[in-house]
């Protein structure tokens, strides 16, 4: 994966990379009865956020402490966009990672009981949202090369 592209880019943008531990993953996958991709995991383990801080692109990556259900993230939400519009059947067990521009976007990832499933990540806005991941390695590859394609 680019992690070390990723990483640079936080700390051009002066974030203070404070990565996780095991310890903290396991937690989170107890909590959550989920299992964190390599991907994902090394992303925590070597990075973990860009520390509640929104970088310069707008852009904003969040610790494995903030990482949430979407329920959990964006139900109450209170402002534009209106996510309380979103259908969350089905997305039951997708974690908000990001967002964009002060979550007039924000970025899920669809975690399972076990690594065999696909962890698709997620753009949305709203009631409105799109696929556009397999997993948490293609997201970082569009962010990096390719961030005009991260849109609803």
């Amino acid at each position: 994966m680019k992690l070390e592209l990723l990483k640079k880019n936080f700390v051009e943008n002066s974030v203070n990379v404070t990565p996780s531990n095991i310890e903290e993953i396991k937690i989170f996958q107890k909590k959550y009865n989920v299992e964190v991709p390599k991907d994902l995991q090394d992303y925590y383990l070597d990075i973990n956020g860009s520390g509640n801080e929104t970088l310069n692109n707008l852009y904003e990556f969040y610790s494995i402490h903030r990482t949430k259900k979407i329920h959990e993230e964006l139900i109450n939400w209170k402002g534009i966009p209106d996510y309380s519009k979103l259908n969350f059947t089905g997305m039951e067990n997708v974690f908000v990672f990001g967002a964009y521009e002060f979550n007039l976007y924000a970025f899920g990832i669809k975690l399972h009981q076990n690594l065999s499933s696909e962890t698709s990540v997620f753009i949305l806005c709203g009631e409105n949202f799109r696929l556009i991941a397999n997993n948490f390695t293609e997201f970082v590859d569009l962010y990096l090369n390719r961030p005009e394609e991260i849109y609803i």
